[in-house]
């Protein structure tokens, strides 16, 4: 059953990551905004962003070859657009990411390094998603989410419209940096109300769902 559970939320972690990337002026954190404004007819959107988020080359860490050059010289600036948003996050980001909406590291996911091509520190390529990433990461979400269900009191009960919708808003928005749109709010209801409805234990309806949420786009990408 929870491989039909999780290939289930696989699926709807997929429409949660559908659609355009909102236009979002650079922050401190990616996916941020410098007003903290929010256009209600987009969610997401920062109404007083002008262009698309950039990365600089002042912007990471510098890389010095033989005779001290540096190697990313003369590299444009990168502009990220529209559908062409979305980057993987590399593993040495993860662990930062789940401390941050999660406030613990699941375990799995220091044992899944190699899965996710963690890096040694020199010079290597984007990372790219697989389909064992994408589960591995869904495993490893599972498992955060058992242990937020076990200790937050909110989710102590089993899910119902209105506790799946609030829940669903405010974790996502956590997780994503930015207002879930209505139709990736429903997809995680769907997870909560309807894919894990046969689910007998109540936390783990509740972390199938938060795992939805942390295996889309929003989360596992910049």
């Amino acid at each position: 059953m929870k491989m039909t559970i999780g290939l289930s939320i696989i699926l709807a972690a997929g429409l949660m990551a559908c659609g355009k990337a909102p236009k979002i002026q650079s922050g401190t954190t990616v996916g941020t905004t410098q007003s903290g404004n929010v256009d209600p007819n987009n969610p997401g959107m920062d109404p007083t962003a002008t262009g698309m988020l950039t990365c600089s080359l002042t912007d990471g860490k510098q890389y010095k070859g033989f005779g001290n050059v540096n190697l990313v010289a003369g590299r444009p600036t990168e502009v990220a657009k529209d559908g062409d948003r979305f980057r993987v996050k590399p593993y040495t980001s993860l662990s930062g990411e789940y401390t941050r909406v999660m406030g613990a590291v699941p375990a799995s996911l220091t044992a899944n390094a190699a899965t996710f091509a963690a890096a040694p520190e020199r010079w290597y390529v984007t990372t790219e998603a697989s389909a064992v990433t994408l589960f591995t990461s869904y495993r490893v979400a599972y498992e955060a989410g058992l242990a937020l269900a076990g200790s937050d009191s909110k989710y102590a009960a089993a899910p119902t419209e209105s506790t799946a919708t609030e829940n669903c808003t405010t974790f996502a928005r956590q997780a994503w940096n930015r207002l879930p749109s209505v139709d990736e709010v429903n997809a995680c209801k769907n997870v909560a109300l309807v894919v894990t409805a046969a689910e007998t234990d109540i936390k783990a309806r509740w972390a199938y769902t938060l795992a939805s949420v942390l295996t889309a786009a929003g989360f596992l990408a910049y």
